[in-house]
């Protein structure tokens, strides 16, 4: 049997490729993927701010490790971005990889050093707050696109005021990189909850609209 029969059945490539695509969707609008995102940043956050005399590489890992999770909210979150076009897609991916690639870069011993760590995080936030803002921008539609565009300029702002200061101690990047994931982790949070809204009042119309008159 041709590789042309076998797509056009029931249960073929083309429809298992759609429940995967639709899986993706459902992923990236759910509001519980966001909060679990947001949750962790949140948590590691904390352990910073309460722990700061930590070593180069515990620091290098926690953010490591958050930003894996974050490169993949986001690759999940492009599949998506229907409603905002290709461009938002394309940068929502695109700041995925680029989470992906730091925290790659971040779990390296060769680059476990202040400096670098340093220097990695600022490029991350200035170039990452960028896309967040322009990809907030393209979104017109999403419920939460104002906390996205302050998380992209509060981003922005973190990349160069660490950018700024080459010579920072381990100690105020720690306690600063606690800081910012806190503050990101309760937007992300904060977004979470008004996706949740936004997906009830949709299927409250929905329901409304679909009853009959009486």
């Amino acid at each position: 049997m041709s590789d042309h029969a076998v797509s056009g059945v029931p249960g073929g490539p083309v429809r298992e490729s759609r429940d995967v695509a639709d899986l993706m969707r459902w992923f990236g609008d759910a509001w519980v993927l966001p909060l679990l995102v947001g949750g962790t940043s949140l948590v590691i956050g904390i352990l910073l701010i309460v722990w700061p005399n930590v070593t180069v590489t515990a620091v290098a890992v926690l953010f490591g490790v958050y930003l894996l999770i974050y490169g993949v909210f986001r690759l999940i979150e492009s599949f998506a971005a229907d409603e905002a076009g290709g461009t938002a897609r394309v940068l929502l991916a695109l700041l995925g990889v680029l989470s992906i690639v730091v925290g790659v870069l971040c779990l390296r011993n060769i680059l476990q050093t202040v400096v670098l760590l340093a220097l990695l995080l600022g490029l991350f936030w200035l170039v990452g707050g960028i896309i967040q803002v322009v990809a907030a921008i393209l979104q017109r539609s999403r419920p939460h696109r104002g906390l996205t565009m302050v998380s992209g300029v509060l981003a922005v702002l973190a990349g160069v005021v660490v950018l700024s200061y080459p010579g920072i101690s381990l100690l105020v990047l720690t306690v600063f990189l606690g800081i910012w994931l806190v503050v990101y982790g309760v937007l992300m949070i904060l977004g979470a909850f008004r996706l949740r809204a936004a997906g009830r009042r949709s299927v409250e119309v929905t329901g409304d609209a679909a009853a009959p008159a009486g």
